[in-house]
């Protein structure tokens, strides 16, 4: 049996009954043919039954996950990450809009294999259209994230083209058969936490807001006091000379280095030096030590989830 799905699930079927055992070379005058009616060899299931067998149900077992992703021939083996890509008004699309995303999805998909050489695995959801990208085990996991942020640019950039906005979230980087799920649930939960954090993005990896769902978990009485033996001094003695929070910020994201600091901050690495040795005086511990490097980066995305929870 030969199946052709689409983006909105809909499904078409060639049925060829096999009465006589087939040679090789029928299959390959079938895959021929199939060609012509854009139809692709498939174990009888189609994108819902895996949407909802593997992506949506997290507490099935591995066997079962490996027998889905068998069957629908879902590399399970590879590196992967996974792109949840949410179209703004998919709600008012037109059946010619739906033809209009199809041809995109497509585009995107070979651009990617294209330039990054990864297969591509998409699926549509009754909320989002999904991709996941499948990286060679050579691929470092910081090449995956890279080439998968540049795949979302991607994707926003083709679908502005047709005035259709996106938010798309990315997934951690993993290879666990358990994690497929999970990496769909860690996209969509980059979006619907990281356009709170940053209305004005489009991409949301959350890696970057891992922290920050985390954190939201927490009573505002405790983000409060996290940022009061953190960072409180730091702001208070800022001025519209220098804001020692952003120093700091932009320091602890530039891995401590000074010159590479100054330089973003455009000032001289003398003044940077300066304003850390006075940001060493206001607080009250070495930040020259580990621990307490990474207490001041949790209360600095502590004020900053006050900030974002008081503006709303």
């Amino acid at each position: 049996m030969l199946y052709s799905g689409n983006i909105d699930g809909d499904a078409a079927f060639l049925v060829i009954p096999e009465i006589n055992k087939l040679e090789d070379w029928h299959y390959k005058v079938i895959k021929d043919i199939s060609a012509l009616f854009q139809l692709t060899a498939c174990n009888k299931i189609n994108t819902q039954d895996f949407a909802a067998s593997v992506i949506m149900a997290q507490s099935n077992s591995t066997d079962t996950i490996l027998r889905y992703c068998k069957m629908y021939n879902f590399d399970y083996a590879k590196q992967r990450i996974c792109l949840a890509v949410e179209l703004n008004n998919s709600m008012s699309i037109s059946s010619t809009r739906r033809y209009i995303i199809r041809d995109i999805f497509a585009s995107i998909t070979s651009w990617i294999t294209n330039t990054y050489g990864c297969k591509v695995f998409f699926l549509k959801t009754h909320t989002h259209y999904v991709l996941y990208l499948l990286f060679s085990n050579d691929v470092s996991q910081e090449t995956a994230e890279y080439q998968a942020a540049e795949s979302a640019k991607k994707i926003h950039q083709f679908f502005g083209r047709d005035n259709i906005s996106t938010l798309i979230g990315i997934s951690l980087y993993a290879s666990d058969p358990q994690q497929i799920s999970k990496a769909f649930f860690q996209a969509i939960d980059a979006i619907n936490l990281g356009q709170k954090l940053y209305p004005a993005e489009y991409v949301f990896l959350f890696r970057t807001i891992q922290v920050y769902q985390w954190l939201s978990t927490m009573p505002q009485e405790n983000l409060m006091e996290m940022y009061m033996e953190t960072v409180e001094p730091l702001c208070r003695a800022s001025n519209a000379d220098v804001n020692y929070v952003q120093v700091l910020r932009t320091y602890i994201e530039n891995h401590y280095n000074i010159s590479k600091t100054a330089s973003d901050l455009h000032i001289h690495r003398n003044t940077m030096m300066n304003y850390m040795a006075r940001i060493q005086e206001l607080l009250p511990y070495n930040i020259g030590q580990p621990e307490n490097r990474l207490k001041l980066q949790i209360g600095i995305h502590a004020m900053y989830l006050l900030d974002k929870q008081n503006e709303s």
